[in-house]
């Protein structure tokens, strides 16, 4: 079964679950792809929800429906608890203990003493999406001017995010974790066994840098963190005992400690972007999960090639006003990729991807150069009218 938006749709998940005839509600209508599967009534599919049955979304604002319909669901019950980055850390506390974190209002957000803060550290709404409201926070000197930024975009994104996906009256303040960063799609099956079906590392600008505009896999990416991530799946299921469950994590790897950095339920990476498994070694994450399948890792190591495999997420700069965009160049923004293996343009009301880009590299010096590219350029606003006084 899945819960599907018309916002950000992946084309190769709209074949597969016609291919394998899964069961689809509809949350809007507005896409072609969309209007081409057939979609099932409330009343018909939300009755279905048992603990045995499996279910994926491909949008967190899709959480709303299953609050809403099914509220009693042991999948809304554990969606709830990842979803929640403050209920998710209480959670995890006793694999942590010495992890620092804090959940606060809005208001005690602003009242609080930095004396009490071990910085660094970050902070970000309890509820959040990708990396709206996230700032890294080094010392105390950082600290008024970080809460006006992230002040600033709660005001941004109050209309365009639904409250289930970002929520800004929660506060999270957590510690700062170094290392390298990984993403990890995978699922719990029927007997609550841990699959992996990818594993992407993130590339940051620099310290500070909270952004998702790219993240990377390849053979080396694999080989260092496999083992690590199974281990830490086991781990969480001690924890969390679901069964039949897809979820999306994101991790940090820290002095050969793995530290979650969140867990999202009932999808894989956001806007489509796990299709970047299928480019690089061919792995259908939808298929996988609906059949109860799992990636034969040393075959798909075996076969890979020495390329870089990666997804660049366009977003429209927070400083600028989706209201005011004429269009977007997207001809000129392809040709500043070598190789790209698939292009898709975004035209979300709310979100601000304009573009999601799988391609492939040979080195990472493709990869630093997009990284550091000011989006602006391929960006045309409209013509602002001003009255005069005549």
């Amino acid at each position: 079964m899945i819960l599907i938006n018309d916002q950000i749709i992946s084309p190769i998940l709209v074949e597969s679950i016609q291919e394998l005839n899964v069961p689809v509600f509809k949350q809007g209508n507005r896409s072609e792809m969309l209007k081409a599967l057939k979609g099932m009534e409330a009343e018909e599919f939300f009755p279905l929800i048992t603990e045995q049955q499996k279910l994926l979304t491909n949008s967190e604002s899709c959480l709303a429906l299953l609050e809403s319909y099914a509220p009693d669901s042991v999948q809304n019950h554990w969606a709830k608890q990842l979803k929640d980055k403050g209920a998710f850390r209480q959670i995890l506390s006793s694999m942590y203990p010495d992890y620092f974190y804090k959940v606060v209002s809005l208001d005690e957000l602003n009242k609080i003493s930095v004396e009490d803060i071990p910085f660094p550290v970050v902070i970000k709404p309890s509820k959040g999406y990708s990396s709206v409201g996230v700032y890294k926070v080094k010392s105390a000197d950082q600290w008024e001017d970080t809460l006006h930024k992230l002040s600033t975009d709660l005001l941004l994104i109050k209309n365009i995010y639904n409250k289930e996906v970002i929520n800004g009256e929660s506060i999270l303040i957590e510690k700062w974790i170094f290392g390298e960063e990984y993403a990890v799609d995978g699922y719990y099956d029927h007997d609550g066994n841990p699959v992996i079906l990818n594993i992407f590392k993130r590339l940051f600008q620099d310290e500070y840098d909270t952004s998702d505009r790219i993240y990377y896999t390849s053979k080396q990416v694999i080989h260092e963190i496999y083992d690590d991530i199974l281990t830490f799946m086991h781990k969480f299921r001690k924890i969390i005992p679901v069964k039949n469950f897809p979820i999306h994590f994101e991790v940090r790897k820290s002095n050969h400690t793995i530290i979650p950095i969140e867990m999202n339920p009932l999808r894989f990476a956001g806007a489509g972007t796990t299709d970047l498994g299928y480019y690089a070694y061919g792995c259908n994450v939808y298929k996988h999960y609906f059949q109860g399948t799992s990636p034969d890792w040393e075959e798909v190591l075996r076969d890979m090639d020495d390329s870089i495999y990666s997804f660049f997420c366009a977003e429209i700069p927070m400083d600028i006003s989706q209201n005011l965009i004429k269009s977007i160049n997207h001809q000129s923004f392809k040709k500043q990729f070598q190789q790209i293996l698939e292009y898709r343009e975004i035209q979300a009301t709310n979100d601000r991807t304009f573009a999601i880009v799988f391609f492939r590299s040979e080195t990472m010096e493709e990869l630093y150069r997009l990284l550091q590219m000011d989006l602006r350029p391929f960006i045309t606003l409209k013509e602002i009218e001003h009255s005069r006084e005549r």
